[in-house]
């Protein structure tokens, strides 16, 4: 009898843990998750500078190792009623060659923000064509 009433509360406590987990998951994604959004991005490293105007992605153009950068320019813009904690983060083979002038940082309502992203290459970096995406997840206050 008491084997049987401790089964059934070990059950009972793992039904009780999975629901508040799937609760929590729920919570996380529907609310506080109020947008994520991804650019693509690349660089060419070669032998001499150039540039890249597409619109559509972050294009860094082309640059020499270890001589120069690239700057781009992002304006980030809340349009919702309540503040935006912005979190920035990269992806692929051209993350460590780019940074963004700020991360982890609020976006207040009807509030703008201008960022730069700058990418250099390295001495030893190879010729190559290079790529990756930025990743912006805008996370509610609470």
């Amino acid at each position: 009898m008491i084997i049987v009433k401790t089964k059934i509360f070990i059950i009972l406590m793992l039904i009780i843990t999975l629901t508040g987990i799937t609760a929590t998951i729920l919570f996380y994604s529907f609310y506080i998750i109020a947008d994520v959004k991804e650019i693509d991005m690349s660089l060419l490293v070669g032998d001499h500078a150039g540039f890249d105007v597409d619109g559509e992605r972050l294009a860094f153009g082309m640059v020499k190792p270890a001589s120069n950068s690239c700057i781009r320019y992002i304006n980030l813009s809340n349009k919702r009623d309540y503040p935006l904690r912005i979190y920035i983060n990269f992806d692929g083979n051209l993350t460590e060659f780019v940074s963004v002038s700020d991360n982890y940082f609020v976006i207040k309502p009807d509030e703008e923000k201008k960022l730069s992203f700058s990418a250099s290459a390295p001495r030893d970096t190879a010729y190559g064509n290079y790529t990756g995406t930025v990743r912006f997840v805008f996370k509610r206050i609470i």
